[in-house]
C-alpha cells in the first residue's frame, strides 16, 4: 500500500512539475521580446522571470517536494531571425512513505537490512524544449513619423532620427522576409499632417468623392494647364453634421473621403502686392486670383488697414514678406508661391507586399518634413489591414495589388495582423498663418476648418469631442486613443514606439495606443534598431517541441 501511494504521489508530482515547466517555457519564450540577451544581466533577469512562471504554477512544498535553486535551469539558444530554442529542466526530491514502515535502508520486502535497500526519497524530473519561430502568416503595417523633427539627431552625437528609422525599418524587413516559405506581407504608411495614397488607391474609385464644398473653383483631379491635379492626400470623411469618426470605413461607405487641396476661397484670393515702401505710404496693387492660393499670408492680423477675417479663413493675402529697416516696418517685395497641394506629403504609402526591393526603395525615399498628426497615420494603417478595402470585397475601389485577396479576411485561420506605430513627438497643429496652415488645412480636420467634432470620442473626464477643435493637443490625443482602441478591438496587435526626447503627453498617448506590454521607447538610433528586431522576433510561432 505504501509503495502504491508512493507511485501515485510520484506521478501526480511529476505531472504537476511538467505542466509548470511547460508553462514556464512558453511564457519565457513569449517574454523574450522584452529582453536584449546580449546585455549583461539580461539573461539572468529572463531566467528569474522563467523561474517565477514555474513557481506560480508549482506551489512550494507540493507533495513535500524539495527543489533547490540549482535544480532549475532555463536556457535559450539561436537567433531572432533563424529561430530560438527555449529549454527548461527541473529536478527535485520527494520523501517516500515505504521507509516509514519498512525502516530506512531495509530490503524491499522489509525482511532485514541490506545495502542499497529502500531509499528515503525519490528524484522527480521534468524537461522540455520550445521553439520560437518567425510567424508564417503575417500582415504587418509600419506607420512611421516622417515629420520635420525627424531630421534632428536623437542624441548629440550620431546620425539623424530619419536615418535611424530607415536602418531599423530595413532590419525588420530583412528579418521577416528572409524566412523561406514565410507567408508574410509588409506595408508602410509614412505620415505627417497628411498621408499620401496616390497610385495605391484608384483616384477614380468610389471611395473618393472629387466634388467637395471647398473646391468651389472646380480644381480638377488631373493637371489642367498650369493648375496641378490631385497630389494623392485624402481628407477624412465627415457626415452631414460635419462630424468625424475614428473608423476604418469601407470604400462603399458614406460619407466619402475627399481630395486634399489647399484652401480655395469661393470668390478667389485678393492679393495685395507692394513695392518697397515705408509705413504703408504707398497703396498696394490689388489683384484677385480666381484659382488657387499664390502667396503667403502675413502673420499679422492687421497690416496697412487690411484685417484678416476670423481664423484666417478666406482672408486677404499679402504677396510680401516684412522686414525691419531703420527701426521701421518695411514691406519687402519677396513672396512665397503656394500651390493647391501645399501641405500634402510627397512620400506615398506602400501597400502590403513581399517584395523586399520595393520596400527597401520606399524606406529610402522617406524624408523629414511637415507637422504631426499621428491618428491620421494610424487610421490609414488600419485600412491597410481591413479586408473591406481588398479588391475581392471593394472591387475597383480596393487597394491596387497583384493579390486581390489582400488584406485577407479577418477570420482567416492563423492570420496575424500587426501595426507598428512610431513617432518622435506630439501631435502638433501649427497656426493659421503657417505656410502649411496645418491648423486649418490638414487631412484630419478637413480643408478650411479646424473642427475636430467627434461625438463618439470622449475625453478622460467623460465629456465628448462634439465641439472640439484642433487647438487642443489633448483632444487630438483623445481622438488617437479612440482610434487605437477601435483597431485593437478588431484583433490587430499594436506596437507603439516613441523615439528620442518625447513629451509626457505623447508618451501617455502612445502607451494607451499600444496593445498590453507592447509600448517601447527608443532614446537613440541603435536602441530603435534593436526594438524593431525584437518586434520581428516576437511576430512568431511559439510551440513545445519536446
Amino acid at each position: 500500500m505504501c509503495t502504491a501511494l508512493d507511485v501515485i504521489d510520484d506521478a501526480m508530482t511529476q505531472t504537476r512539475m511538467q505542466m509548470a515547466a511547460d508553462v514556464a517555457a512558453l511564457a519565457g519564450g513569449a517574454n523574450l521580446s522584452h529582453y536584449d540577451l546580449t546585455k549583461p544581466g539580461s539573461l539572468a533577469q529572463w531566467q528569474a522571470d522563467v523561474r517565477a512562471y514555474y513557481d506560480a504554477n508549482m506551489p512550494k512544498g507540493f507533495m513535500r517536494l524539495t527543489m533547490p535553486d540549482a535544480s532549475f535551469n532555463a536556457t535559450v539558444t539561436g537567433t531572432v531571425a533563424a529561430g530560438q530554442t527555449i529549454k527548461v529542466s527541473v529536478s527535485g526530491s520527494m520523501p517516500l512513505l515505504a521507509p516509514l514502515i519498512f525502516g530506512k535502508g531495509t530490503s524491499g520486502d522489509g525482511s532485514g537490512s541490506s545495502p542499497g535497500g529502500t531509499p528515503d526519497t525519490t528524484t522527480i524530473t521534468a524537461s522540455n524544449s520550445a521553439l520560437r519561430l518567425p510567424k508564417s502568416t503575417l500582415e504587418l503595417v509600419m506607420v512611421l513619423d516622417n515629420t520635420g523633427s525627424m531630421a534632428d539627431k536623437a542624441t548629440a552625437k550620431g546620425d539623424t532620427k530619419i536615418a535611424g528609422l530607415k536602418t531599423a525599418a530595413h532590419a525588420l524587413v530583412d528579418l521577416i522576409l528572409s524566412q523561406s516559405g514565410a507567408d508574410s506581407y509588409i506595408g508602410m504608411v509614412p505620415f505627417t499632417s497628411t498621408v499620401n495614397v496616390k497610385n495605391v488607391l484608384p483616384a477614380g474609385g468610389g471611395w473618393l468623392d472629387p466634388s467637395f464644398a471647398y473646391n468651389s473653383t472646380g480644381v480638377g483631379m488631373t493637371k489642367q494647364g498650369t493648375v496641378d491635379g490631385w497630389a494623392g492626400c485624402p481628407v477624412e470623411p465627415r457626415d452631414a453634421g460635419g462630424f468625424l469618426y475614428p473608423k476604418a470605413y469601407a470604400p462603399t461607405d458614406w460619407p466619402k473621403f475627399t481630395p486634399y487641396f489647399y484652401n480655395v476661397p469661393p470668390t478667389g484670393l485678393k492679393i495685395h502686392s507692394w513695392v518697397t515702401s515705408v509705413d504703408c505710404k504707398v497703396a498696394p496693387v490689388d489683384t484677385v486670383a480666381s484659382g488657387v492660393p499664390v502667396a503667403l499670408k502675413s502673420g499679422n492680423t492687421n497690416r496697412c488697414g487690411y484685417v484678416a477675417q476670423p481664423n484666417g479663413i478666406y482672408a486677404d493675402w499679402e504677396q510680401v514678406k516684412w522686414t525691419v529697416s531703420r527701426n521701421k516696418l518695411v514691406e519687402k517685395a519677396d513672396s512665397t508661391t503656394l500651390r493647391q497641394n501645399d501641405g500634402c506629403m510627397t512620400t506615398p504609402v506602400t501597400f502590403l507586399t513581399t517584395d523586399k526591393s520595393k520596400l527597401s526603395t520606399a524606406i529610402d525615399q522617406m524624408n523629414a518634413s511637415g507637422s504631426t498628426l499621428i491618428p491620421l497615420g494610424i487610421l490609414w494603417g488600419w485600412r491597410m489591414l481591413s479586408s473591406s478595402w481588398s479588391v475581392n470585397v471593394a472591387g475597383s475601389s480596393g487597394w491596387v495589388s497583384t493579390d486581390a485577396s489582400l488584406p485577407r479576411p479577418e477570420i482567416t485561420q492563423g492570420l496575424q495582423r500587426v501595426m507598428i506605430v512610431l513617432t518622435d513627438g506630439e501631435n502638433s497643429i501649427g497656426s493659421s498663418g503657417d505656410l502649411q496652415n496645418n491648423l486649418f488645412f490638414n487631412g484630419l480636420s478637413g480643408v478650411g476648418t479646424k473642427s475636430l467634432a467627434a461625438p463618439t470620442v470622449f475625453r478622460p473626464n467623460g465629456s465628448s469631442l462634439t465641439n472640439a477643435t484642433m487647438d487642443s493637443v489633448d483632444d487630438i490625443n483623445s481622438f488617437q486613443t479612440s482610434a487605437c482602441t477601435a483597431i485593437k478591438n478588431t484583433g490587430v496587435t499594436i506596437y507603439a514606439i516613441t523615439f528620442g526626447d518625447v513629451a509626457d503627453n505623447s508618451v501617455q498617448a502612445m502607451q494607451a495606443c499600444a496593445s498590453p506590454g507592447n509600448y517601447y521607447h527608443a532614446p537613440d538610433n541603435p536602441t530603435l534598431t534593436y526594438i524593431f528586431q525584437q518586434i520581428a522576433g516576437n511576430l512568431g510561432v511559439l510551440r513545445l517541441t519536446q
